[in-house]
Formats: structure tokens, sequence, C-alpha cells
């Protein structure tokens, strides 16, 4: 999270320089259509020179922070527990089709006869 909160303010500062930038353009061109002078006889106004921000500290300590591999294991544990429920759910509905629709029709253990 933090070179991600690091890259975002980079940008937020490269983002900043660009407007100033615009700024001065759009200001430079003003005089020019003001004074009457062609555009290409004013020389370009110098480009802002980039500033890096200083990368803001970690916090000492970490609220939370994830473990990977134990997360895994959660997930693994999770879906293996999904699974058998569902099994045991479909077996649970197959007996009791067999029992209520077939009961007096026994399939197993039938009398030879």
């Amino acid at each position: 999270m933090p070179d991600r909160l690091t890259e975002l303010r980079r940008q937020r500062a490269l983002v900043r320089d660009h407007l100033d930038w615009l700024d001065q353009e759009i200001a430079a061109a003003e005089t020019t259509a003001v004074q009457g002078i062609a555009p290409a006889a004013a020389p370009p106004p110098p480009r802002p020179a980039l500033v890096a921000q200083d990368p803001v500290a970690a916090p000492a300590t970490d609220a939370y922070s994830p473990d990977p591999a134990a997360t895994q294991q959660e997930v693994k544990r999770g879906c293996l527990l999904w699974l058998i429920a569902g099994f045991v759910l479909l077996a649970a509905i197959l007996a009791a089709i067999y029992f209520f629709a077939y009961g007096d029709r026994p399939l197993l253990f039938m009398e030879q006869g």
C-alpha cells in the first residue's frame, strides 16, 4: 500500500506541474494575442522542472497485513468444505427421492421368487 500511495502522490505532482505549464502557455498566448505579436515571435516559456516528493514513511505498526500463504490455505479449505457440503446435500436429496418415491418397490435386497 505505501508503494501505491507514493506512486499516486508522484502522479499528482506531475499533473500539478503539467497544469502549471498549461497556465503559463495560456498566459503567454493571451499576452501575444492582446499585444498583436505573432505567436511564433514569442519565445516559449521554460518547461517546469520535475519535483520529486519525499516518499511517505510507512506506519510503524501495520494494523492489517494478510499472510498470503495462510489466506491461500483458508480459501482451499473453504472450497473443499463447500464441495463436501454440496455432495452431502446431493446424496440427501437422492436418498429422500428414493425413500419417498420408490419406497414401496425396493431396489436392493429384493426377494427372489
